[in-house]
């Protein structure tokens, strides 16, 4: 059985030697566990692994419909196909090969679905971040626009262009590291309907999540900034003129 299957079954116990019922059908026999093996992808390569259980062919208990033949070697493929056709045939000459291919093929057929699906989810992404940009940028010229003459008066009360600057960009990131705390809130909330997507990485990977917050929020900050340029760069004098 897969280590998941004894993990779950016998946890903190040695598996071999105990017995399981598979209740296929009306089989009810126990069968005796007498290895465990590493995790295989077997429905997908993406996801979570299912519980297996390894069986003979002779304890099958049904016949099956077809058998996969896997063979580990340094030759090119067209080189040992003709010779297992004709060692089959020696064995059995109603034994039929339906399809042959090299298991990266076959890796890269089982990742056709992930790697569209990944394609999709980052053009998504892509356009709700350029559409966050334009709004954080929008709302901060907005409100630079009104208070321009109140950024002119504190100049010329005495605060630097630095102060107005990182107020600006202050009030400007705020919202946006909120939506950061909340989209990484709820990206571990669903972390286990994304991993059934997920390939070779956690959807809880610190990594991961630790660099799409820091996109985010650089690009909330420059997002910010110009229009906080902007009121930095207000002249006192010309403020209060039009007042």
């Amino acid at each position: 059985m897969s280590e998941s299957f004894a993990a779950k079954a016998w946890p903190g116990q040695d598996p071999v030697g105990m017995q399981v019922r598979t209740r296929v059908g009306s089989d009810t026999s126990a069968l005796s566990v007498v290895g465990v093996v590493n995790e295989a992808k077997i429905r997908s390569i993406s996801g979570v692994n299912p519980f297996v259980l390894y069986v003979p062919l002779e304890q099958a208990g049904a016949p099956l419909a077809g058998e996969v033949l896997m063979l580990k070697t340094a030759r090119p493929l067209d080189q040992i196909v003709g010779e297992v056709r004709a060692i089959l045939r020696d064995i059995d000459p109603r034994a039929a090969i339906a399809r042959v291919t090299t298991m990266d093929q076959v890796v890269r057929g089982a990742m056709v679905e992930p790697l569209r699906l990944r394609f999709f989810l980052s053009l998504f992404g892509g356009l709700a971040l350029v559409l966050g940009v334009v709004g954080v940028y929008s709302v901060v010229s907005y409100s630079v626009a009104r208070r321009q003459t109140e950024f002119g008066v504190r100049m010329a009360l005495g605060a630097t262009p630095g102060q107005v600057l990182r107020q600006v960009v202050g009030r400007g990131i705020f919202p946006v590291a909120a939506g950061t705390v909340a989209g990484i809130g709820g990206a571990i909330l669903l972390a286990r309907l994304a991993s059934r997507f997920l390939y070779g990485v956690s959807p809880t990977d610190p990594v991961s999540i630790a660099v799409a917050g820091l996109a985010l929020l650089t690009s909330g900050a420059l997002a910010a900034m110009v229009p906080a340029w902007r009121a930095a760069r207000v002249s006192p004098v010309e403020s209060l003129r039009a007042e």
